[in-house]
């Protein structure tokens, strides 16, 4: 849900300096088969509503393996430097995932701060949620976790990781990149 912000400060920026959503097509990425292939795996094991994923066995084998599918796009769209960018957050993300055994860590006040009483209860009482689980003095990495939040009064807003952080600067940065880019005649 965070990255819904820097796509959409992304097309406001590339509008802004006389861009077209149109010319996004000019960027001529490749392999992004895999983009959406990662993020229905992520819908599958990440509960929006419902504690319960809609695949509930190797619920972190998945999130690794949603991972390893982005990282290969980036790794095959490398001579695009925003998408570097991303890829540097995606894989401060992969590392302090694979590192606590496929979740991403979350912490309590992020929780808290968000608004999202719910998880908290539902860590404390069986250790993970889709593919989180509660930051404790066992986290691995968890200055990498999910710490940062954004003020509840925004809307979409969750505990987010300095991970998504750099994904959400290269998502837009590429937004605005391929918008401003000019069609070939």
């Amino acid at each position: 849900m965070l990255l819904i912000w820097p796509v959409l400060i992304g097309v406001i920026i590339g509008f802004l300096r006389g861009g077209g959503i149109a010319q996004l097509g000019a960027l001529s990425l490749k392999a992004t088969w895999l983009i959406p292939v990662s993020l229905v795996i992520q819908l599958l094991i990440f509960p929006l509503i419902d504690p319960q994923p809609i695949i509930a066995w190797g619920t972190q084998y998945f999130h690794i393996g949603s991972y390893l599918l982005l990282v290969v796009f980036i790794v095959i769209n490398r001579r695009i430097m925003s998408l570097v960018s991303a890829g540097a957050g995606m894989m401060a993300n992969f590392i302090t995932i694979v590192v606590n055994g496929g979740y991403m860590p979350v912490s309590v006040t992020a929780l808290s701060r968000t608004g999202a009483e719910a998880v908290i209860t539902h860590l404390q009482q069986y250790g993970y949620w889709g593919n989180v689980m509660l930051m404790s003095e066992k986290t691995a990495l968890n200055f990498l976790g999910d710490i940062l939040y954004l003020p509840p009064f925004i809307p979409f807003s969750v505990p987010f990781s300095i991970g998504d952080v750099i994904i959400s600067i290269g998502i837009g940065w590429l937004i605005v990149q391929g918008m401003g880019r000019r069609a070939k005649n």
